[in-house]
């Protein structure tokens, strides 16, 4: 082979999908789905197999995440120049970095010459370099450097040729979402009436004070969805604690076909949260309004971020499957930097995540005990009710992604 017969497969970016492949048992489901978009009073849950059936996950696996934007990570976590994060997301290993132009670059994590993984401890500051055999590469996935490859292989030639795969990013609200479909639209386009919605709470300014990984759950990411997003649980699940936010209080948000953001708000009986026994008080977030130091929002861009937002900042949940029944979920706190300046910040910081765990703990219990049942012969498809409004339109976005995947 001479230097011109490099493979340049290897340096381009990711191709446009395959059709997905679905059987009648997958379609059979898919059609049932239906039933569970209806208005309330009439809507019913998923299929129990939408959850179990690992036939349905391998085509939720291409139907819906190698075409969904999905959470990566928060775009102040690579704040400075030369920084970088890694994730596996369904198996492929990423690398996001920042280059020394202060833009954002997401590419595989896969060494082009034997196929070794890098992981962030091969990321220096300026280059990438694999251990295996000292292949490097610029911030933005060139090849830069190959030992020991010439004569036989010309340099130059493999600097032109070879780079990391680029795979297709996009910030919104200063959260970095990544897409394996060179062909999606993109993502901010169908987040406009949630962007209205959190424009005020500057998302984009606040910074990382702390993560949880919480990984191998055994239940269904939609489990963890549904969940969060409605509120008919919390006084049950959460009695005592959820007291300051009522499901009285709660104003479901709107969604129409197209949309990739559900939302609703969950009014504050305190405003700010103050005074909320077992919560420490944070310093509110600059600039809200009277109504918004009197609200959260629980919101998600599925299919793989959930987030709440609080008047003094956020907490996001990365939800990535293995399988129907094992999901990875990443938890992480983010504050204005001048409440991390504060001098009391770690003690405050170290009774918030105390409280986190009362709040969270019962919710990953929970899934778990919804998931076995949903495996039972006898598993339900029971009404929804108001409180639960928002699962209808989980299931309306659900519904029309399998459905164009199975159509196209």
């Amino acid at each position: 082979m001479t230097t011109t017969d490099v493979p340049r497969d290897n340096a381009i970016d990711a191709r446009s999908l395959p059709p997905v492949a679905a059987s009648d048992h997958v379609t059979d489901i898919v059609g049932g789905i239906v039933q569970s978009t209806l208005d309330v009073g009439e809507a019913i849950g998923l299929p129990p197999e939408a959850y179990t059936s690992d036939e349905f996950f391998e085509f939720e696996r291409q139907a819906i995440f190698n075409r969904s934007w999905l959470f990566l990570c928060h775009a102040n976590e690579l704040a400075e120049q030369g920084a970088s994060f890694r994730a596996t997301i369904l198996g492929e290993p990423i690398l996001a970095t920042r280059s020394s132009d202060g833009s954002i670059h997401v590419m595989s994590a896969v060494c082009q010459h034997r196929g070794h993984s890098l992981c962030a401890d091969d990321v220096n500051g300026r280059h990438i370099r694999c251990p295996y055999h000292s292949w490097t590469y610029n911030l933005e996935g060139k090849l830069v450097g190959a030992p020991s490859m010439t004569p036989e292989w010309e340099i130059r030639q493999l600097r032109k040729n070879i780079r990391l795969p680029q795979i297709r990013c996009e910030v919104w609200q200063g959260l970095l979402f990544v897409n394996f479909d060179p062909d999606a639209a993109p993502l901010a386009d169908s987040l406009h009436r949630l962007d209205g919605v959190i424009t005020h709470y500057r998302m984009a300014d606040l910074v990382p004070a702390a993560t949880i990984d919480l990984d191998g759950l055994a239940y269904n990411w939609k489990n963890m969805l549904e969940n969060a997003l409605e509120e008919y649980h919390t006084m049950y699940v959460h009695a005592g604690l959820h007291d300051n936010a009522p499901p009285e209080l709660v104003r479901h948000g709107e969604y129409e076909s197209g949309e990739a953001g559900i939302y609703r708000h969950a009014g504050l009986v305190i405003k700010g949260g103050e005074d909320v026994p077992g919560r420490p008080t944070f310093p509110l977030i600059d600039g809200l309004t009277e109504d918004a130091r009197a609200d959260m929002i629980f919101f998600a861009v599925p299919p793989s971020l959930f987030i709440v937002v609080y008047p003094h900042g956020i907490k996001s949940f990365r939800i990535i499957p293995r399988s129907a029944g094992v999901i990875d979920m990443r938890v992480t706190f983010f504050y204005p930097p001048s409440t991390l300046e504060l001098p009391g910040f770690p003690k405050m910081l170290e009774e918030q995540m105390k409280f986190v765990e009362l709040i969270d703990q019962p919710d990953v219990e929970t899934n778990l005990r919804v998931f076995e049942g949903l495996q039972s012969r006898f598993a339900p498809r029971g009404p929804l009710g108001p409180q639960e409004r928002t699962l209808p339109q989980l299931y309306q976005w659900f519904s029309e992604l399998c459905s164009a995947a199975i159509t196209n």
